[in-house]
């Protein structure tokens, strides 16, 4: 009898996985973004076309519409003299990365087989992968737990993408107005943008900045009883900061400080109280003396209350924690790109064991003695470091381009959300890969978004219009 009942639930069973793996996959292949080809926007749907029909087959069903599939793909070309690069990411539903491949070639004349290489690449990896693409996401963590891998996957419940002309590198939340909507503040090279962002995204006023002023950071702060917005817009000129305070002024922007010699970030620490903290730069340093908060006198501005953030520590990339014991923790990026807690005492506690952060914002210094090529040494911001109201920490991560180490090129990001117990960092969730350059986020605590920031394309060859997109994600 048990034999009998062993063989009927085998049979069961065979029968149940045979059924699960006849259904094939739904697949939607994106436009690759093209980069370094004269006729990109041929390029794009000749790749699309090619790749479509060498990924469908017994397994995969490839469809015209995103909505509903259950693998979608995304990749870029990149051509550089005669020789090209392709490189595709699949995503399962949730937005997970499934499997990634790539693809190389000498000349167009090895385009046809290299996608073939690719869709078969692709297509191993997905096949391999398929009893886990469908899995259900695991349930938000309630408590600080040491999460054992697997990490699980961001809580989203609803997602908005709103796409944008240009090329923008930055971006500061205002206010939440009484209707809803949100107020933004983005920046191009050139440029400061004030948008309104609530069923749709609406371009409300644009200040276009001279060629030689570089515009590399925005931070709002709300002030008065109104929570009116005080837009701080990071200016450089040469080696010289030439910073400006803005307004909301109706439906415009309005001037109403500058230029100031500080470097501007806003930063929301312990107790959820946002402030505007500034620090300086000097002839030998790139950021030269205390940071501190920024405070309005009957001559102008001027740093007060010095912070005393551990060394490499410096006005970006750096926050502060509740620590073990009385006083705070400090979180910072090194600029190599490693986490690092240290004491208020300046006592490092914890290091991370990989790389986050990883940023293409920055600006110039004239290097004496002329010790590189054209005389000039870049100089690299860091990431925002975001403190939610529980006390947890956001930390975002650009992957870089493998073909370009080191030079601060990337292909995909993702954002990850810790909980530091003032001995240990855990991991909570970390949001799915996207395969774009995430130039910067913000978090709004009261409705439960996730606001990233992406650049989609940089514009920076021939017929290549650039193109950024906002991603706003409702967590639960």
């Amino acid at each position: 009898m048990k034999n009998n009942l062993l063989l009927l639930c085998c049979l069961f069973v065979s029968t149940v996985c045979t059924n699960a793996w006849s259904a094939p996959l739904t697949m939607y292949v994106e436009q690759f973004r093209v980069s370094g080809a004269a006729n990109s926007g041929e390029m794009k749907d000749t790749i699309q076309t090619l790749l479509q029909s060498r990924l469908a087959g017994e397994h995969i069903t490839v469809v015209n519409s995103s909505g509903g599939a259950d693998v979608k793909v995304t990749g870029s070309y990149l051509m550089s003299g005669a020789n090209f690069s392709l490189d595709a990411v699949a995503f399962n539903s949730a937005g997970a990365v499934i499997t990634r491949a790539y693809a190389q070639g000498k000349n167009l004349d090895d385009l046809i087989p290299s996608v073939s290489a690719l869709a078969k690449s692709l297509s191993d990896g997905i096949v391999r992968a398929i009893p886990s693409i469908n899995a259900p996401l695991a349930p938000p963590l309630l408590n600080d737990v040491v999460i054992s891998p697997p990490k699980p996957v961001a809580p989203i419940v609803q997602q908005k993408i709103f796409k944008m002309d240009g090329a923008l590198e930055g971006m500061s939340v205002g206010r939440t107005l009484p209707g809803g909507d949100r107020e933004l503040f983005m920046f191009g090279n050139h440029s400061l943008r004030y948008y309104r962002q609530g069923a749709d995204l609406q371009l409300l006023s644009e200040i276009n900045f001279k060629m030689f002023e570089n515009l590399i950071a925005v931070d709002a702060v709300t002030v008065g009883k109104d929570n009116n917005p005080e837009i701080y817009v990071t200016i450089i000129n040469g080696e010289q900061l030439v910073s400006q305070i803005w307004t909301v002024d109706g439906s415009s922007l309005k001037q109403v400080a500058g230029p100031l010699p500080y470097f501007f970030r806003a930063i929301t620490g312990p107790g959820g109280v946002k402030k505007l903290y500034a620090q300086q730069i000097s002839d030998r340093e790139d950021f030269f003396g205390p940071i501190g908060e920024l405070v309005r006198t009957a001559k102008g501005y001027e740093l007060a209350n010095p912070v005393n953030v551990p060394q490499p520590g410096y006005v970006y990339g750096f926050n502060m924690v509740k620590g073990a014991k009385s006083g705070l923790d400090y979180v910072l990026f090194d600029r190599s790109g490693y986490l690092k807690f240290f004491t208020a005492a300046g006592d490092e506690v914890w290091k991370s064991g990989e790389k986050f952060g990883g940023s293409d914002i920055h600006f110039g210094r004239i290097v004496s003695g002329n010790l590189t090529s054209d005389g000039i040494r870049q100089v690299y911001l860091d990431q925002r470091i975001i403190e939610k109201e529980n006390g947890e920490l956001l930390v975002p991560k650009n992957k870089e381009n493998w073909y370009y180490p080191g030079k601060h090129s990337y292909s995909s990001n993702n954002i990850y959300c810790f909980a530091w117990d003032g001995v240990d960092l855990s991991e909570k969730w970390h949001t799915g890969e996207t395969a774009n350059y995430l130039a910067d986020f913000a978090y709004d605590d009261v409705a439960h978004e996730l606001l990233q920031l992406e650049i989609v394309n940089t514009g920076e060859f021939i017929l290549s219009k650039a193109a950024s997109r906002l991603v706003v994600r409702k967590m639960e």
